[in-house]
């Protein structure tokens, strides 16, 4: 057992480091720094003074409904995709691991980057909604790290997945944004809106009284049921794509070179 865990321990280092070095080159650092700048001032440029909705319109259909998911989508979609097109898929699974061992260690490093990365993010929007003068912020930043945190980790277990069925997951990614979340999502009707993520993640936002006041048309209803569908829905993707890594074999890869 203590050998297990100690395997297991020094995977996950290894891994984690792996991806640490993959994702923090030079050239992603600059761009990730080029892209929070042009961000900062657009957003001081179009935020009027004291005005929350301007703000949170920013940091709700900007970042939350479209920069997360597509993030999400391009770094664990293409956390084993890019293993199987540099043809570098044998290396990884010779470890002394089950495949779906290691598929589940790639999603918690790829996951924690992204935590990390987000994190960051957050705390550089509510900074800038401070500068402008919004109000009201510090009592949102909580529950908004709380949202952000399941959302990252639905978001990253169906981008895994989408992954593993397919090299276009970039745009079957997409198309299901457009479908489920903005299409159904929508539906008022039936309970089909509950496979939105979105969906869960407005029912949680709108527990904050300036969340509901502005966006008065998310619902604030059953917030624990929502944080159970998010949980729920990410053990399901998660184990769907365990299975799949498990058995259906990607080598060799004709996917090599491309």
């Amino acid at each position: 057992m203590n050998q297990t865990l100690t395997n297991l321990t020094g995977a996950l280092r290894g891994m984690w480091t792996l991806v640490w070095a993959q994702r923090c080159t030079k050239r992603a650092l600059v761009w990730m720094a080029v892209a929070a700048g042009v961000m900062a001032l657009l957003m001081l440029r179009t935020i009027n003074h004291g005005s929350e909705r301007n703000w949170l319109e920013w940091v709700s259909w900007f970042y939350l409904h479209f920069l997360v998911p597509l993030t999400c989508l391009n770094v664990c979609g293409s956390m084993m995709r890019a293993e199987v097109q540099a043809n570098t898929l044998s290396f990884l699974t010779t470890r002394p691991h089950h495949r779906h061992t290691l598929f589940f260690l790639q999603y918690l490093c790829h996951v924690g980057w992204l935590q990390l990365v987000f994190f960051v993010c957050t705390m550089g929007l509510f900074a800038l909604g401070a500068v402008k003068g919004a109000e009201g912020l510090g009592k949102l930043l909580p529950l908004f790290l709380i949202t952000q945190f399941l959302a990252v980790l639905a978001w990253s277990a169906l981008s895994a997945l989408l992954g593993l069925l397919h090299q276009r997951f970039m745009i079957i990614g997409i198309l299901y944004w457009l479908v489920v979340e903005f299409g159904l999502g929508q539906v008022e009707v039936s309970n089909i809106n509950q496979l939105s993520i979105l969906r869960q993640l407005h029912t949680l936002l709108a527990q904050n009284e300036l969340v509901y006041t502005v966006f008065g048309s998310w619902p604030n209803d059953a917030p624990f049921m929502a944080m159970l569908v998010l949980l729920v829905a990410t053990f399901f993707f998660l184990a769907a794509g365990a299975a799949l890594f498990t058995f259906r074999e990607y080598l060799p890869s004709h996917e090599a070179g491309q």
